[in-house]
């Protein structure tokens, strides 16, 4: 039985709106809510309390450029290994059990294997102290986190990058190498600029993966990973007293964040592809 577009959205209707009130109507609820309090309390509401200190938007910052440099990071890494698949197609079964592995390896199984090796009394730190090095990261820093990042976006880079890789004609590198371009020119005159809006698109997903990321930081440093997710998660548990509406007001600019991301990465890929036809 095949389904065109409209009768496959008419079947996706009811879910499609039961995902649509499941994400919109809590946060325009809260915003709501956010709006009547601040009108009420002034300087006393949680918008006063976020602009008064730069604590919780250090948080933001922090959550955008690890999002961004760790999405870069697992493009290049992605496409890198993607590109490398064609010259050996033989293994990309096992290169692609391997990455949805490690796309999904995330958390405390993570950090777990990161404590191992980086930790106080991990291997590779134990190596390096015994041959009188420094350790080269504190996973309890924003470059340890960093690691934990990539170490996830990578994986998930190249399982979304060896599709849009394998569809390049590949009779264009043929032409290519006939002309006596060699393959770093090709790519970089050719294959690259006919998957840009892939990229751009991967990037915007791989940006969202890591700003929503939640259990890798806290199982790598607890509340002190100061990212927006887990101020969101301790605002809520509060270590000392809870604080709902400050961090519905932290949940609403990580949504205002992703959305705009995403946005901005689809529109720029339709702009791409349609000026590219």
């Amino acid at each position: 039985m095949s389904l065109n577009a409209r009768t496959a959205t008419r079947l996706a209707g009811p879910l499609l709106l039961l995902s649509a009130a499941a994400l919109l109507l809590p946060f325009g609820w809260r915003a709501i809510a956010l709006l009547v309090d601040c009108m009420g309390q002034g300087n006393g509401c949680a918008i006063g309390e976020l602009t008064a200190d730069s604590y919780y938007l250090e948080a933001a910052w922090n959550t955008l450029w690890l999002s961004a440099l760790s999405a870069a990071i697992g493009l290049v890494i992605g496409l890198g290994a993607a590109i490398a698949l064609l010259r050996v197609p033989r293994l990309e079964s096992s290169v692609t059990l391997l990455a949805s592995l490690g796309a999904n390896f995330s958390g405390v199984p993570l950090a777990v294997a990161l404590l191992l090796l980086f930790g106080a009394q991990g291997v590779v730190t134990a190596a390096m102290q015994a041959a009188g090095l420094a350790p080269w990261v504190d996973l309890q820093g924003l470059d340890g986190l960093l690691l934990a990042y990539v170490c996830f976006q990578a994986p998930l880079a190249t399982l979304l990058l060896i599709a849009p890789v394998k569809m390049l004609d590949g009779s264009l590198q043929d032409a290519a190498a006939t002309l006596g371009a060699g393959p770093v020119l090709y790519w970089r005159r050719v294959g690259l600029p006919l998957m840009l809006p892939s990229l751009v698109e991967v990037s915007g997903l791989l940006f969202a993966n890591a700003a929503a990321a939640f259990a890798t930081p806290f199982a790598l440093s607890g509340t002190a990973a100061h990212v927006l997710a887990v101020r969101i998660a301790s605002l809520v548990s509060g270590d000392i007293f809870t604080q709902p509406e400050l961090s519905a007001l932290l949940a609403l600019i990580l949504f205002v964040m992703l959305a705009v991301v995403i946005g901005l990465t689809r529109w720029l890929a339709a702009r791409l592809r349609k000026g590219r036809a």
